[in-house]
This record gives C-alpha cells, sequence and structure tokens, in this order.
C-alpha cells in the first residue's frame, strides 16, 4: 500500500479522509491546529513534524489554506515525494511555474474537483467529438450565500474552478481576458468576482463566483451554505446545461435556421440522457485520489498536472486581477 501523507484536515480535508476511507487506503495526517484535530474522525492517526513525515512517506496530499501551498509542495517535491495538490496549485501563476520546475520526474495532480465530476467528464467528451459543432459561448457560475473565507477571495476559491475547466472543455486557452472585482463586505478581499473570456476560435466565456449573492441549494461541505454551481456549453450544433447541485444534465442537438421575415429560429431535439451519472463530493475526491495512487504506482500521470492545473488557469486569474485594477482588456501571450 502506498504511504500517504495528509497535510491539513479542515472541511475539504475530512473530504479527503472520507475518500481514503472509501478505498481503504491508511494515510497519516499532518495537522497543528488543535481545533481541526478535534473535529477529525475517530482514529485518525495524526504524525508531528513535516521533515520526518516526508521521510515515511511516499506521496503527500495537500489541503491546507493556498498561501501555504508553495513552500509546502516545495518541501514535499524536493523531498523526492509524489505530490496531490488541491486547488488552486499556488497564489500566482509563477509560483506554480516554480514548482513544476520542482516536480521533474515525480507525480504532480491538481485537486481540481470538477475535472472528475461525471457531468462534466461528459460534456468534455461531447466537446471533443465535435457535437457542439463550433463552440461559441460558455458559463458558468459558482455562487452563493456562505461564508467568506478567512485564507482566499472568491478568484482562488471559486473562480479556479471553471477558470480550468472552461478551457478544459473548449480545447484552447483563452486569448484576452477582462473582469470586475468587488469587496462588498469590505474585508480586503474580492468577495464577488466576473470575468469574461475570449478565445483565438472567438468563443466567448463568462465566469461568476462569489459568496454574497442568491443561492439555490444547500452545501453539501459548508454547513448552512446556500449556493449555486452551473455550466452551460453552446455550439452551433448543440446546447447544454449542467446544474452540479441538482445534478442535472441537459443536452440538445439542433440549431438555428432561416425563417421567412429576415428571422431565425430554433430547432433543436429534445433533451438528451448522457448517462453520467452521480456522485457527491467524496464521490468525486474518491475518483481524483485513486486516479492519483494509480499514477503513483505505474508511475503514468492520469490527472492535470502543474502546468495544466496551476499555471494555466492562475495566468486567468493573475490577468483578471490585472484587468480589474486597470479597468481594460488582458491579453493572454
Amino acid at each position: 500500500m502506498t504511504r500517504l501523507l495528509l497535510l491539513g484536515c479542515g472541511a475539504f480535508g475530512r473530504i479527503h479522509l472520507a475518500a481514503l476511507a472509501r478505498l481503504g487506503q491508511d494515510v497519516a495526517v499532518l495537522e497543528p491546529d488543535a481545533a481541526m484535530r478535534a473535529a477529525a474522525p475517530p482514529g485518525t492517526r495524526f504524525v508531528e513534524g513535516l521533515g520526518a513525515a516526508l521521510r515515511v512517506c511516499d506521496a503527500a496530499i495537500i489541503a491546507t489554506p493556498p498561501a501555504t501551498h508553495a513552500a509546502l509542495a516545495a518541501a514535499v517535491l524536493r523531498a523526492g515525494r509524489d505530490l496531490f495538490l488541491e486547488k488552486p496549485a499556488t497564489e500566482t501563476a509563477a509560483e506554480s511555474a516554480a514548482l513544476h520546475e520542482l516536480a521533474t520526474g515525480r507525480i504532480a495532480q491538481l485537486g481540481l474537483y470538477f475535472r472528475f465530476h461525471p457531468k462534466a467528464q461528459a460534456i468534455q467528451r461531447v466537446a471533443r467529438a465535435g457535437g457542439f459543432g463550433r463552440i461559441h459561448h460558455l458559463s458558468a457560475r459558482m455562487s452563493g450565500l456562505k461564508r467568506a473565507r478567512g485564507d482566499s477571495g472568491a478568484l482562488l476559491n471559486d473562480a479556479v474552478h471553471f477558470a480550468d475547466l472552461l478551457p478544459w472543455i473548449a480545447g484552447e486557452a483563452p486569448s484576452h481576458v477582462f473582469a470586475t472585482l468587488s469587496d462588498p463586505l469590505g474585508r480586503g478581499r474580492e468577495d464577488l468576482a466576473v470575468i469574461q473570456l475570449r478565445f483565438p476560435s472567438g468563443a466567448t466565456a463568462l465566469i461568476e463566483a462569489g459568496c454574497v449573492l442568491p443561492g439555490e441549494h444547500a452545501d453539501a461541505v459548508v454547513p448552512g451554505a446556500e449556493t449555486r454551481k452551473l455550466l452551460a456549453v453552446a455550439g452551433n450544433a448543440a446546447l447544454a446545461e449542467v446544474d452540479f447541485m441538482a445534478e442535472t444534465l441537459r443536452l440538445r442537438r439542433g440549431a438555428h435556421h432561416p425563417a421567412p421575415g429576415g428571422a431565425w429560429l430554433p430547432d433543436h431535439a429534445p433533451a438528451e440522457d448522457l448517462g453520467a451519472g452521480a456522485l457527491d463530493p467524496v464521490g468525486v475526491v474518491t475518483a481524483q485520489l485513486a486516479a492519483f495512487l494509480h499514477a503513483v504506482r505505474t508511475r503514468e500521470a492520469q490527472g492535470p498536472d502543474l502546468h495544466e492545473g496551476g499555471v494555466l488557469p492562475l495566468r486567468i486569474l493573475d490577468a483578471a486581477r490585472r484587468s480589474a485594477h486597470e479597468m481594460r482588456v488582458e491579453e493572454l501571450p
């Protein structure tokens, strides 16, 4: 069995513990916070000291606050251990690029939740097979009425998911970014973010993220929170919409056609069931960690690495900050 070390057992760290239990995988936990330790499941095996813990593990999972990721991930990689790093990889693209250089010869997988959600995977398969035709727009909302995290704002907490997912589905990186960020709580962090993207193909995208908007469903991870997690993809051959909280996926094939009088009318087939299953958060993380453990054992990477899952989405978020500050469109080379 792979010897695993989990760094951090806060709210999402406990999701990792539950996922590893489903996999029958033992794990040692390093968590200096007494309150977090007390909230961990009974029987959790805690260890002390990062250096000592790294000497007796094969791979480490980092589920600590974003500001700690760069230093902890560097320590893991310098110790010659494989790495599973929860999103966001780091706070900036430059930090992720530095880690990517350190990761040569190691398995380094990013914990980008929606990459392993069956409905997002189904949409991506349709896109790759050309089922949408020419994609002209993608949109994503991950917003609601929930706690404002003390360690990050809407960009690193929520928007990062779709800064990764939308280019993955579109099959291209954006060329232009325009964003508005606001601080409605007055706490010095962006708690509402709206990001517009333009792709080289001409497709556009919109990302909305924040913790100060109405929600619709009870959040499965954060008690007392209400949230929306929506994805839409539109092309000239099909339209699709996913509600990740309601676990629904609607795909309608068809297009607009010219009609008398200069109008164009939609002609779309009834919604299709793509057979994409439902997974709760523990199930999605179980799928992620199963892929990571397989990669550790076979040395064949299974998920997004520090470049694809770290540098590329964070370049978009870095550009969003610059765009909001300067009130101008940012061009990405």
